[in-house]
C-alpha cells in the first residue's frame, strides 16, 4: 500500500510539474491577449512607479478591483529592478506565473476531491481526472497563450465552495471575497452562495448560531475587497469607490454576448446591443433577464430538492449555475465559463458522475475553441466576428456548448432529486498484450480489390487533369529586350498571350506607325497561363512585338468567329500555332500556387534561378520530373502531384489494416480516400502539400509496423521499420516542414514502445534500448538531415558552387520569411475552422464561359472523412480521458494532434488544405471506432453506408472539385454554407 501510495504521489507531482512547466513555456513561446497584456504591464507599471494612492486617477482606464492590481505591482516592480522590457518574453513569463500556479492548484484540489470522495473513487480515475484538469485545452489557452489571470480568479472561487461541501462556513465567506476582490465576476456566484447560507439554516438545529454565521459570512466576505482597496481609495472614500468600480465594471459592456459562444451567440447575439430586438419583439436584454431569472429559479428548486433529500451539494449547484448563467445570460465574456468548467469537473470528481466530467469535457473544448477564435482573429478585419466563417463558428461552438449544459442539468436534475450517479470507469485504461496479434494473412481477393480500386482511383484522378499540349520554346528575353515583327493574314478581335517565366518583364505590341495596339505586363502571376484580350485589327497589319526582361512562349490571334489568323512572320512567338488551346481553361493554364511551385519545377530543370524558395525543394523536385516527363505542360507540372495522391490511397489502406487488423476496415478507409474531396483537388493541383501528407502517411504507417514488431520480436529485429520510417521522416521534411511537426508524433510513440517493451520484463532490454537509442539518432536525426541535404541537389546542378553555407541561408531565409509573414487572402482559415471544414479555399475561377455556365474549382473538406472523422476522433478521445482507451486510439489522437496542434499557435495566413495530413488520422479514427464496435455485421453496415454517402457527394462536388463547367444553378446550389463562397 506505501509503494502504490507512493507511486501515485509521484505521478501527481510529475502531472503537475509537467502542466506547470507547458505553461510557462507556452507564455514565453506565445504574445499573449494584446489588450489585456498592455493594461497588466500599464497596470503593474503604474501601481510600481505612483502607488497604490495614485493609481486609480481620472481619465486612467483601469477597469480591475484592486485584489490582484497587488500582484500586477509585484511584477512591475521586478521588471523595473531587473529592466525588463514590455516586449521580453520574461514580461509574458512573469505574467503568467501566478495563473500558472493557481492552476496547478485547481487540478491538485480535483485530485484531493476524487480521493475524499464517499463514491469509491479509485487512484487511477483520480489521476484521470487530474490529468484533465492540469492539462484542460481551456485553461492551457487561457493562461499559457491569452496570459488571463481567471486561474488566480477561480482558485478562491472554488476552494470557496469545496469549504463550503465541508460546511467550513467562515473560511469560504473569507475566500470568496479574496475571490471578489480579483474580479467582480464572482458576484454572478452571489446567489450560490446565499443558499448555500440559507441551507445551512434548515439544515443545523441551532438556527440562531446559523443566522450568525450567515451575517459573519457577509462581513467576512466584504473583508478581502475593503482591505485590499483601502491603499488605493482612503477610509473615507472606500466603500464609494468600490461601489462604483464594481458597478461601473459589471454595466461597461452592453452587448448581448461579447465574444462568448453560448445559447445567445447561437442566436445571432454575438456584439448585438443588449436594446436590439431578439426574439418574438422581445430585446437581447430582457431575454437574459428572464433567462437568469430562470436559472436562478432552478437553482432555488435543486437546492431545496437536494436539501430535502439529503444531497445538497454547493460544488454542484455552483457549477450548474456559473455554466447556466453563462449559457443563457446577456453580456457574456468569452472567458466568464472558467470557474463554471471548474467546478463541473471538481463536482464530477466529489461526486464520482461521468455525465458531470462529459459535461466538464465538452465545455473545455467549446471554451477552447472560444478563446482561440477571439485571440486569433484579433488585430484583423475579422475582429469582431462578423465574416460568414467567423459567425459560423460562434453559432455551431454556443449550440455545442449549450448541449454540454443540458448534459449538465440532466447531472443535477438526477444527483439532487434521487442522489443518482453515474460512475466513471474503476478499471485502468486497456492495455495492448504484451505481444500483439498478428497481422491476417493477405487474400488473392483482397490484393486483387486493393489494385482496382487503385485503377479506379488512378483513371478518376488522371482524369480531366490537363492538357498534354503547349508551347515549349519562347522567345527569352530575361535579361534583355528582344522584337520580333508580324504581319496578320486576317482581321482580328483578340489577342491570346502564353507567357512564361519572368522575374518583372512586359511586352507591348505596336503598329507600323508606332502607336502601341496592346501591353501586358509580365510577373510572377502570368507564368504558363493563357489570357484573352480585346484587340481590333484589320487583315494586313504589320506589328512589332517587344518583350522585356520575360519569356513569351506563344500569341495567337483570333477572328470574331473564334478561329485562329494565320500571320506571316512573328519568329518564335508564332511557331506552335497547333499548340493553342481552342479555350482556355485550367486544363492549359497555372492557377493558385502552380505559379510558384510548378514554375519553380520548370525552372530547376533548366537550371534557371529559382522564383519559389520559402519551402524546402522536394516537392518540387518531383514537380521536375513530371515536367521532364511529359514537357512544360498542364499535365506535365500536375502528373506527380497527381501520382503521389493516388498512392496516398493504396498507403491508407495499408496503414488503416495494420492499425485494426481488419481487411474490411481498411478497405472502407481506401474507398473514403479515394473520394474524398481533398485528396483529389489537392493531388491534382502542382503544389507541394501532397507530398508532405504522403509522407507523414509513410512514416506514421513505419512507426506502427516498428511498434508492433517491437512487441513482438524485440528492438533488435525492428531494424527495417525504423530505417525506413526515418526515411519517410526526411522526405517528409524535405517535402514541407510541416513533417516536422510529424516527427513529435513519431518521438513519442518511439519512446512510448521503448518503455511497453521495459514492462514486457524481457531479459536483453539494455541492448535493445542501446539500439533503440543509437537507432534513433541514426535514422530519426541523421538520415534525414541527409535526405533534406540531398533535396537541394538541383540548387547544386545549376550552380556548383552551392555549399552548406548557401544551404544554411536558405532555412534562415525560409524561417524568416514565414516568422514574419503579415500577408492576408480572402479565403485565408484558421484552424478550428478546418474541424469542420468551413472555408474552403476557391482555387480558380474560369472566366471565359458563356452566360449561365460556370465553372471553379475548390480545396474542399471531404464530409465523410473530415466530420465523421472527427466525431471519431472525439469518441477516442472521450474513452482516453475517461481511463477507457486503448493504445491504437491514442497512437491515432498523438499522431493527429501533432500535426494540428502546431498550427495553432501559428499567427500568419494559413488555408485548410494545412490539415490535409491532419484528415489522414480522422481517416484512422473512423476506421478504428468501425473496426472495434461491437457488432462487427452493424459496423460493416455503417461502414458500406458511409461509402456509398461519400460517392454521392463526390459526384455533387465533382464540378467544384475539377473545374467542370455546370449551369450557374448547380454551381449555386453547391454553396450550402455562407462561408463557402467558390462559385
Amino acid at each position: 500500500m506505501t509503494k502504490q501510495r507512493t507511486k501515485s504521489n509521484k505521478s501527481l507531482w510529475v502531472l503537475l510539474g509537467g502542466a506547470l512547466l507547458l505553461r510557462l513555456v507556452l507564455a514565453l513561446v506565445t504574445d499573449g491577449y494584446p489588450y489585456d497584456m498592455s493594461c497588466f504591464v500599464a497596470w503593474g507599471d503604474k501601481l510600481a512607479a505612483e502607488g497604490p494612492a495614485a493609481f486609480y486617477s481620472d481619465g486612467y482606464f483601469a477597469d480591475y478591483p484592486p485584489g490582484y492590481l497587488w500582484v500586477l505591482g509585484l511584477v512591475g516592480a521586478i521588471r523595473a529592478a531587473l529592466h525588463i522590457a514590455y516586449e521580453s518574453k520574461w514580461t509574458y513569463f512573469l505574467l503568467a506565473l501566478v495563473p500558472s500556479l493557481c492552476d496547478c492548484g485547481l487540478a491538485w484540489l480535483v485530485y484531493r476531491a476524487a480521493k475524499r470522495s464517499s463514491r469509491g473513487v479509485k487512484e487511477h480515475t483520480a489521476l484521470v481526472l487530474t490529468a484533465f484538469t492540469a492539462f484542460n485545452p481551456l485553461m492551457l489557452f487561457d493562461t499559457g497563450v491569452w496570459k488571463q489571470i481567471d486561474g488566480a480568479f477561480a482558485l478562491p472561487l472554488v476552494l470557496c465552495f469545496v469549504l463550503l461541501e465541508q460546511r467550513r462556513y467562515l473560511p469560504a465567506a473569507v475566500l470568496y471575497g479574496v475571490a471578489l476582490a480579483i474580479k467582480p465576476q464572482a458576484l454572478l456566484f452571489g446567489p450560490v452562495l446565499a443558499v448555500c447560507y440559507l441551507a445551512a439554516i434548515t439544515l443545523e438545529k441551532d438556527r440562531l448560531r446559523a443566522f450568525g454565521r450567515c451575517f459573519g459570512g457577509a462581513a467576512l466576505a466584504l473583508l478581502p475587497p475593503l482591505l485590499t482597496g483601502l491603499p488605493f481609495f482612503g477610509v473615507v472614500q472606500l466603500i464609494p469607490k468600490l461601489i462604483d468600480k464594481y458597478t461601473g465594471t459589471m454595466s461597461g459592456y452592453p452587448y448581448a454576448t461579447i465574444n462568448a459562444f453560448n445559447w445567445l451567440a447561437a442566436l445571432g447575439g454575438n456584439w448585438k446591443g443588449q436594446a436590439d430586438p431578439a426574439l418574438f419583439g422581445i430585446s437581447w436584454q430582457q431575454l437574459g433577464c428572464l433567462n437568469i431569472l430562470l436559472v436562478t429559479a432552478g437553482l432555488a428548486y435543486f437546492a431545496v430538492r437536494s436539501v430535502r433529500g439529503g444531497w445538497f451539494s454547493p460544488l454542484l449547484l455552483a457549477a450548474y449555475y456559473g455554466i447556466g448563467i453563462f449559457t443563457l445570460a446577456h453580456c457574456m465574456h468569452e472567458r466568464y465559463m472558467v470557474p463554471g468548467v471548474l467546478l463541473t469537473l471538481l463536482a464530477a470528481a466529489h461526486w464520482n458522475d461521468i455525465r458531470l466530467y462529459a459535461a466538464g469535457v465538452g465545455l473545455s473544448l467549446t471554451g477552447f475553441i472560444n478563446l482561440a477564435t477571439v485571440y486569433s482573429l484579433t488585430g484583423t478585419n475579422d475582429e469582431w466576428l462578423t465574416s460568414a466563417t467567423s459567425s459560423t463558428v460562434a453559432v455551431l461552438t454556443g449550440l455545442g456548448e449549450t448541449v454540454c449544459f443540458v448534459l449538465l442539468i440532466f447531472a443535477v436534475w438526477d444527483i439532487t432529486r434521487h442522489g443518482h450517479t453515474l460512475a466513471l470507469p474503476e478499471t485502468k485504461s486497456e492495455t495492448a498484450p504484451p505481444v500483439p496479434a498478428p497481422q491476417p494473412k493477405w487474400t488473392r481477393r483482397e490484393v486483387g480489390a486493393l489494385l482496382a480500386l487503385t485503377a479506379a482511383t488512378a483513371v478518376l484522378s488522371f482524369s480531366y487533369l490537363g492538357s498534354r499540349t503547349a508551347p515549349q520554346d519562347p522567345l527569352d528575353a530575361t535579361g534583355t529586350a528582344l522584337s520580333e515583327s508580324v504581319t496578320l493574314d486576317g482581321s482580328a478581335v483578340s489577342l491570346w498571350v502564353y507567357p512564361g517565366i519572368s522575374f518583372g518583364g512586359s511586352m507591348t505590341v505596336t503598329d507600323a506607325n508606332g502607336s502601341t495596339v496592346f501591353e501586358k505586363e509580365l510577373n510572377y502571376g502570368t507564368c504558363f497561363s493563357w489570357t484573352a484580350n480585346n484587340v481590333q485589327l484589320a487583315a494586313g497589319t504589320q506589328l512589332t512585338v517587344m518583350v522585356e526582361n520575360a519569356q513569351l512562349f506563344e500569341l495567337a490571334f483570333r477572328d470574331a468567329n473564334g478561329r485562329l489568323v494565320p500571320v506571316t512572320g512573328g519568329g518564335a512567338l508564332f511557331d506552335e500555332q497547333t499548340a493553342v488551346p481552342d479555350t482556355i481553361s485550367q486544363l492549359n493554364s497555372m492557377y493558385f500556387d502552380e505559379i510558384y511551385h510548378g514554375r519553380t519545377g520548370y525552372e530547376q530543370l533548366h537550371k534557371m534561378p529559382v522564383y519559389e524558395t520559402t519551402h524546402p525543394p522536394l516537392g518540387k523536385d518531383l514537380i521536375m520530373v513530371g515536367i521532364a516527363l511529359f514537357g512544360m505542360t498542364a499535365f506535365g507540372w500536375r502528373f506527380a502531384g497527381t501520382l503521389f495522391g493516388v498512392l496516398l490511397m493504396p498507403l491508407a489502406w495499408c496503414f488503416v489494416r495494420r492499425l485494426t487488423r481488419k481487411p474490411w476496415a481498411a478497405a472502407t478507409a481506401g474507398v473514403l480516400l479515394a473520394l474524398d474531396f481533398m485528396r483529389f483537388s489537392q493531388s491534382r493541383l502542382a503544389t507541394i502539400d501532397i507530398y508532405g501528407t504522403y509522407f507523414i502517411l509513410l512514416g506514421a504507417y513505419c512507426m506502427v509496423w516498428y511498434c508492433q514488431r517491437v512487441l513482438t520480436d524485440g528492438v533488435n529485429r525492428a531494424l527495417l521499420p525504423m530505417a525506413l520510417g526515418g526515411v519517410a521522416f526526411g522526405l517528409g521534411c524535405a517535402a514541407k516542414w510541416t513533417g516536422i511537426y510529424a516527427g513529435a508524433g513519431l518521438a513519442v510513440l518511439y519512446l512510448g514502445v521503448l518503455y511497453a517493451r521495459w514492462q514486457q520484463k524481457r531479459p536483453g532490454f539494455r541492448a535493445e534500448f542501446r539500439t533503440a537509442a543509437v537507432g534513433g539518432v541514426l535514422f530519426y536525426v541523421l538520415l534525414p538531415l541527409c535526405l533534406y541535404i540531398g533535396s537541394y541537389l538541383p540548387y547544386w546542378w545549376r550552380n556548383p558552387a552551392f555549399s552548406l553555407s548557401d544551404w544554411w541561408q536558405c532555412q534562415v531565409s525560409m524561417f524568416s520569411y514565414h516568422a514574419t509573414l503579415k500577408a492576408t487572402h480572402p479565403f485565408e482559415s484558421r484552424w478550428y475552422t478546418w474541424l469542420l471544414g468551413l472555408r474552403p479555399v476557391w482555387y480558380y475561377r474560369n472566366g471565359y464561359l458563356p452566360y449561365g455556365m460556370k465553372a471553379s474549382i475548390a480545396g474542399m473538406a471531404g464530409p465523410v472523412i473530415w466530420l465523421v472523422g472527427l466525431a471519431a476522433l472525439l469518441g477516442l478521445l472521450w474513452h482516453q480521458v475517461s481511463g477507457r482507451g486503448s493504445r491504437q486510439g491514442a497512437g491515432v489522437l498523438i499522431l493527429y494532434g501533432t500535426q494540428l496542434i502546431p498550427w495553432m499557435l501559428v499567427t500568419r495566413c494559413t488555408f485548410l488544405y494545412h490539415y490535409f495530413p491532419s484528415s489522414m488520422f480522422c481517416l484512422a479514427a473512423l476506421a478504428l471506432v468501425l473496426a472495434r464496435m461491437k457488432h462487427a455485421d452493424w459496423a460493416k453496415k455503417i461502414a458500406a453506408g458511409l461509402c456509398v454517402v461519400a460517392l454521392v457527394l463526390f459526384v455533387l462536388y465533382y464540378p467544384a472539385l475539377s473545374g467542370l463547367p455546370i449551369p450557374a444553378w448547380w454551381a449555386d446550389a453547391l454553396n450550402v454554407l455562407p462561408s463557402f463562397g467558390f462559385y
